[in-house]
């Protein structure tokens, strides 16, 4: 019985000393300045910090949520504060970067961890790879499979180790990209040019026993907010005349059937769509004067309309779920904000002279008093970009700029498989060679009001 009993006391004491001390492990919460998404990184921190409150010898290791740590714009890249996270925490042995919405069992990760050597370049996750060249990495793409760049899925997490952020943070890495950041996971993997090791049953998309991270859904409970309905948001689609006999019967077959509220504005009147014509001369690309005219348009004319809450500006070969945009905005419901897909534009040196913007192919979603604000933005050019222009403006107007998974500039086949597995797909952009209405079907329709037949 006595020796039966030590037998278990030097198990126990073993199992203790196999573990990572607390402090040897970093974790950065990739959070974003706005209501929901710092309550989302909160749970996750206060889970974690629950869990290490359970470990014997508890010691703090630092908890960072990104927008709290590290505010610039560009720090969503990772690239920017790597000097700083190596800096602050030499001590440390691990490094793990997660979305806040994720969890991360802390006993997988210690229990893993205690076998890997941080002195060691370890970069560990769930490594993905294009399966043909996309717009997104700027047709960057080896036909040789084991050459092609594999980069980080974000939603499952990261891990790296001392040794390879201290050799990242001690070389020139700011001249390693370029002025646009696009896709953080992609931009990453080409600063640290070291392949990712994939492992899956440890960085997963769905929960396993093993698991040390795995996504949730990007749509959590968000009804305490109040409930975003399909009539609360007008929809303005911007198109021209060589596009109305192709792109706008795709896009009123699909999608535009279940917006309550829709306007299409062009440079020719067509009572059959029908159309808007604002007196702005067409542009072949940038439309930036035509998006800021619709934006002061529409605020005059929704100025005393209390129902519409939401502004979704979108391009005419825009694909999307009203549907699912109505309850993903209901996480935001009554905040000023600018939700879509986030890019960059010189947010990696002089941060100060840098700006995110929302790319307009995916969508942008404006709050209406947001939409109010931004009648003051000047266009620099009859045909500058729009969407940056617009990312200039929310800047100048110290506006939340939100960034969310779901929206894509790009089409399904532009980005890896799993990465679209991870999420609950809002929007698409492009009807270059692919069937737009297949698309719509395959990705978008399933929350719709009509059935597929109805297609």
């Amino acid at each position: 019985m006595f020796i039966n009993y030590i037998y278990f006391i030097c198990l126990y004491l073993l199992s203790i000393s196999q573990k990572l001390e607390t402090s040897e492990i970093v974790i950065t919460i990739l959070s974003q300045p706005n209501d929901y998404n710092i309550e989302q990184a909160l749970r996750l921190k206060n889970n974690i910090l629950k869990q290490i409150k359970s470990i014997e010898k508890p010691q703090l290791g630092e908890v960072y949520m990104l927008h709290e740590q590290f505010p610039g714009p560009g720090s969503w890249t990772i690239i920017p504060i790597i000097k700083l996270l190596y800096k602050n925490n030499k001590r440390a042995k691990w490094f793990l970067f997660c979305e806040e919405n994720t969890y991360v069992n802390y006993d997988n990760l210690q229990l893993f961890l205690k076998n890997m050597n941080s002195n060691e370049s370890v970069w560990m996750g769930y490594g993905v790879k294009d399966k043909h060249p996309t717009i997104i990495h700027h047709y960057a793409f080896k036909e040789n499979e084991n050459e092609r760049v594999t980069y980080p899925l974000f939603a499952a997490g990261f891990v790296i180790s001392a040794e390879l952020l201290k050799n990242i943070a001690n070389s020139n890495i700011e001249t390693l990209t370029s002025d646009f950041s696009i896709d953080a996971s992609y931009e990453l993997s080409l600063v640290i040019n070291q392949k990712i090791q994939h492992l899956p049953l440890k960085f997963c998309l769905k929960l396993s026993p093993d698991c040390i991270v795995h996504p949730l859904s990007e749509r959590s409970e968000c009804t305490r907010y109040g409930k975003v309905t399909k009539d609360s948001i007008y929809f303005a689609v911007k198109t021209c005349s060589k596009f109305h006999s192709d792109r706008i019967p795709v896009l009123q077959s699909t999608w535009g059937r279940d917006a309550v509220h829709i306007e299409y504005f062009s440079d020719k009147l067509d009572d059959t769509i029908p159309t808007t014509v604002l007196d702005v001369p067409n542009t072949e690309r940038g439309h930036c004067l035509k998006t800021i005219t619709i934006l002061k348009y529409l605020s005059k004319k929704l100025l005393s309309n209390k129902a519409v809450k939401w502004i979704a500006l979108t391009d005419d070969d825009t694909l999307l779920s009203v549907p699912r945009l109505a309850s993903i905005l209901s996480c935001w419901n009554g905040q000023q904000i600018a939700l879509g897909q986030r890019y960059g534009y010189n947010i990696r040196g002089d941060q100060s002279l840098g700006y995110n913007y929302l790319t307009g192919g995916g969508g942008i979603i404006f709050n209406v008093a947001l939409v109010h604000k931004l009648t003051t933005c000047q266009c620099y050019a009859l045909d500058a970009p729009d969407d940056m222009v617009l990312g200039m403006c929310l800047k100048a107007l110290n506006s939340t700029v939100v960034h969310s998974p779901v929206f894509h500039q790009a089409r399904p086949q532009d980005y890896a498989d799993e990465y679209l597995e991870s999420y609950p797909m809002v929007s698409f952009h492009k009807h270059w060679m692919i069937d737009p209405i297949e698309v719509y079907r395959h990705w978008l329709y399933q929350d719709s009001s009509f059935g597929h037949d109805e297609l």
